[in-house]
């Protein structure tokens, strides 16, 4: 046992130290490498599966891992996915819809069908799940050309007729038989054996499902009959009986030949029967994979006739009727035979003594070389093991080796340091067995476990990005994980291997650059925004001033012309206006970065405050030229809002629209009830916003549009802070704009109540005598 311990050690430490200086030398890294994706669809259970129930499962898993030993071989970069269809055309829409749902984003280079279900639904829908991709089909029986006539993408292989060439055999080895009795989950499938034998047997087919009514019928049966068994029994509850036990419990006491397609370790009362070997059948079609992508055409490959069967007989059932092994077809392969042993003379056990005793002798030789040559090995490995070792705890990357039962068998210290736990803690235990771990700790064992689980599952080398936080310096690290699964020869796991390449400064420094260009972008913005400021808090002061010059002069000579004088005066109010309102949105933008703005939610009619809002601003709206409506689907909604903060978004959408709205134009405001939720809409018809600027309409310091700002004045805040003013409110607002034809602003806000002793604050703009005041700044950048 410690000599074999000793050799798998050994081995992984080979394995384990070529993957690892592969891994880790840049020059080689397989980044270019071409990754292939193949997909395998299998119906498990169904009719052309040579077993039944989990019987068919594991048939069906022997194929795939054929499969996937062969893909590994071929040394190239292959991701396989595979997929269970259950039984049944009636199904294929819903999978139909679930695979163009999952397969979306995938490309897969050629797609793999194990039986006549799934072939069939490629037929039908596979140009359009997985348009100009190779099929390569198997586990096919009813075939002719005429079929793939119209789909020059599929190649494949077809079943031979096991079943036919059963039934011929027995009747061979049976040349009394007077009739077949068969025990078949398909019953109908078999009525061609009626035709085909009617004049040789009668064919008599089971007609039970109870497995206790079969037995009794088999024990009636005559001596003249063959039976032949090819059915999933089930027990009280539904569930599958074993072939095994099946077979035991209906055939095990009765003197009647039984032949099957089962494999002799599953049908043990079997004589035998053409048999298809899985592993053989799965190296078939993955040569027929690999070669289509190696970019031979499937056109080009000529559909064959699988040649992974054989019949294959019991020997202890031969001997039970009397078959004489020479009666068997040439190349049959016989299970449970005895060796054979044969008579020799005193002579010649002379000879074979002496030559005994020479290969002996050779032997201990050789054995007595190799055990020094071994030793030496083991001397020279136990050193490469300490090299490596070295190498490994010298790296900051993380490295570990686990075994197929998930037992870490060796970590570096990165792993150690990153878990805080002693490499005697940790070493030939699994994660349930680390008592001593940290909460943290079993956080990132557990995501191990996940992640290496995806690997044995992949059957490949598995790649990820994983994030790991290293307590002792209280930051995250950054790790771009590959693993390795390693399987024996028969496709079980062998042991697993985990390469960590520390990323973090790259992505740190990923990071650090993009703030670096937001904080110019933004610094841009703000000086762009600050130039632009002073520009409007410059013209309005300079207008003030020009007006009050104006205004002196005419007051002094021209007293009469009062008119004129409230002209002037005019124009100074709106400009004071305009000031109040830039300066009372910058405190308000600044006071919403700093998180001091405070709302004042009450519960109100939402409908009656912005028709109320709307109504206010009709007359001068339509001073303009520019005809305003207002409509809504219900008559009321109680809801909790900031009454002002509403009035101030409506006020600047509105705005908004005046100014960008022709004389002629129109402006609509709309509500909408969807429940749970409110939308507000503000349309006009006015020049619109282009398209690659509407996605920075909302964002502080921007101005769409310089020139039009300069014709229309504005500071570049508003809109943003109306965006501000509806988050608080947990909402959202949209734009929709077309240019030339005019835009819309659609807000949406939940609807929600708040308690009374909430609602201690009464507020009524549309009774304070400040509302024509609220307008006139809301208004003042819109000049006539």
């Amino acid at each position: 046992m410690k000599h074999n311990k000793r050799t798998q050690q050994c081995s992984i430490f080979f394995i384990f130290s070529s993957i690892f200086f592969f891994f880790f030398q840049k020059s080689v890294y397989a980044v270019g490498e071409d990754r292939k994706n193949v997909l395998i669809l299998s119906s498990y259970g169904n009719e052309s599966a040579i077993l039944s129930g989990n019987e068919s499962r594991q048939w069906t898993d022997e194929i795939i891992s054929s499969i996937n030993s062969k893909f590994i071989d071929s040394k190239k970069n292959i991701n396989v996915k595979m997929e269970y269809m259950g039984l049944g055309y009636k199904a294929w829409p819903q999978y139909y819809e679930l695979y163009q749902h999952n397969f979306t984003n995938t490309k897969f280079d050629v797609v793999i069908s194990l039986d006549d279900n799934a072939f069939n639904f490629l037929l039908q829908y596979g140009d359009k799940l997985f348009a100009n991709t190779p099929v390569v089909f198997s586990g096919v029986y009813t075939f002719n050309k005429s079929i793939i006539s119209e789909h020059p993408l599929f190649t494949g292989i077809v079943k031979s007729h096991d079943t036919e060439r059963t039934l011929d055999i027995s009747l061979k080895l049976h040349p009394n038989t007077k009739q077949i009795f068969v025990i078949d989950d398909h019953e109908e499938s078999m009525k061609w054996a009626s035709t085909l034998y009617k004049d040789k047997v009668n064919i008599v087919f089971s007609d039970v499902d109870n497995i206790l009514e079969a037995k009794e019928k088999i024990n009636n049966l005559p001596k003249d009959t063959v039976i032949y068994f090819s059915k999933t029994f089930k027990d009280d509850k539904g569930q599958d009986i074993s072939i095994q036990k099946s077979t035991d419990f209906l055939f095990k006491d009765i003197n009647i030949p039984v032949y099957s397609k089962y494999y002799i370790q599953l049908n043990r009362e079997s004589v035998g029967g053409m048999i298809t070997n899985g592993t053989n059948l799965g190296k078939e079609v993955s040569q027929l994979a690999l070669r289509v992508l190696d970019g031979e055409k499937p056109s080009d490959i000529p559909v064959t006739e699988d040649l992974s069967h054989n019949y294959v007989f019991n020997y202890d059932k031969l001997k039970q009727f009397h078959i004489n092994l020479k009666a068997l077809p040439k190349g049959s392969q016989i299970v449970n035979q005895p060796s054979k042993f044969y008579n020799i003379s005193k002579t010649q056990v002379l000879y074979l003594i002496t030559g005994i005793i020479f290969v002996i002798v050779l032997a201990i030789s050789f054995v007595i070389i190799n055990i020094y040559r071994r030793r030496l090995a083991e001397r020279l490995l136990s050193d490469s093991e300490s090299v490596l070792y070295t190498v490994m705890d010298s790296t900051p990357n993380i490295i570990y080796m686990r075994s197929p039962e998930g037992k870490f068998l060796k970590a570096n210290n990165t792993v150690l340091n990153l878990l805080d736990i002693s490499e005697k803690d940790f070493e030939n235990k699994s994660v349930d067995e680390l008592t001593n771990s940290s909460v943290d700790a079993k956080y990132v064992l557990e995501s191990w476990m996940d992640q290496d689980e995806e690997a044995w599952k992949c059957g490949t080398m598995y790649r990820s990005e994983e994030v790991i936080p290293d307590k002792k310096e209280n930051i995250d690290r950054f790790y771009d994980t590959l693993r390795i699964p390693l399987f024996n020869d028969d496709g079980t796991r062998r042991g697993l291997v985990l390469f960590g390449l520390d990323i973090t400064d790259h992505k740190n420094n990923e990071e650090n650059s993009k703030l670096i260009q937001e904080m110019m972008h933004y610094d841009k913005l703000k000086t762009n925004f600050f130039s632009n400021i002073s520009h409007e808090l410059r013209t309005p002061l300079n207008l003030i001033f020009s007006a009050l010059q104006i205004i002196e002069l005419k007051t002094n000579v021209f007293r009469e012309e009062q008119e004129s004088v409230e002209k002037y005066i005019t124009i100074m109010r709106q400009n004071c206006y305009r000031l109040l309102r830039i300066i009372g949105n910058l405190i308000d933008i600044t006071k919403i970065d700093a998180g001091h703005f405070f709302t004042h939610h009450q519960n109100r009619d939402i409908v009656n405050i912005v028709e109320n809002i709307v109504l206010s601003v009709v007359d001068y709206v339509e001073s303009k030229g520019i005809s305003i409506t207002f409509d809504t689907e219900i008559e009321e909604k109680i809801m909790a809002f900031d009454p002002d903060a509403m009035e101030r978004i409506i006020l600047n959408l509105l705005s908004n629209s005046i100014k960008f709205t022709r004389s002629g134009g129109s402006i609509e405001v709309n509500i909408y009830d969807k429940v749970n939720s409110i939308v507000i809409s503000v349309k006009d018809t006015g020049i619109g916003i282009p398209i690659e600027k509407q996605s920075s309409i909302f964002e502080k310091f921007v101005q769409v549009d310089k020139s039009l700002s300069r014709n229309r004045e504005g500071s570049g805040i508003g809109l943003s802070l109306v965006k501000e003013l509806v988050v608080i409110h947990n909402g959202t607002i949209e734009l929709e704009s077309i240019p030339d034809k005019g835009s819309e602003f659609r807000i949406e806000i939940p609807v929600r109540l708040i308690h009374e002793d909430e609602n201690s604050t009464e507020f009524n703009i549309y009774t304070s005598e400040d509302k024509v005041e609220r307008i006139k700044i809301e208004f003042s950048d819109i000049y006539n």
